[in-house]
């Protein structure tokens, strides 16, 4: 009888955790990951769609000789282009078709490259009625 007295306590200090609760950390981890997420994203409309929906992300990455803007679509492919400060804004950085930009509002413009759309926050660089990517 003694003994079943011992190993009920030794039982239940079994089945107690020694590892803390971080259920709020990892909640407020996943939080951040997703405001960051949302930060990043862009209208698109890929592979001839005439709809745009707001899915695609965004990376910049510099380099010492050039800028570019990477454009991930939400299958996993992606676009990528160079930031130029000629006054074109982005050129094709993969050799696909060529790069079109046309305005849409004073701080927005929609980038076509082969059948994928973009829409982009822009800027018009002074003295030039070109438009020009934000910086973000």
């Amino acid at each position: 009888m003694t003994r079943i007295f011992i190993l009920i306590p030794l039982i239940l200090l079994a089945a107690c955790s020694s590892k803390p609760d971080n259920a709020e950390l990892a909640e407020a981890e996943a939080e951040q990951d997703n405001i960051q997420t949302a930060a990043g994203k862009i209208d698109c409309a890929l592979a001839g769609a005439v709809r745009f929906s707001h899915n695609c992300t965004t990376d910049r990455i510099s380099g010492p000789d050039r800028e570019l803007l990477i454009i991930h679509h939400p299958d996993g492919g992606f676009q990528r282009f160079e930031i130029v400060t000629d006054g074109r804004g982005l050129i094709a950085a993969d050799g696909f078709d060529d790069t079109q930009i046309k305005l849409l509002e004073k701080d927005m413009i929609e980038m076509t490259a082969g059948e994928d759309r973009y829409r982009l926050p822009a800027r018009i660089q002074s003295g030039s009625a070109k438009p020009a990517l934000q910086a973000q």
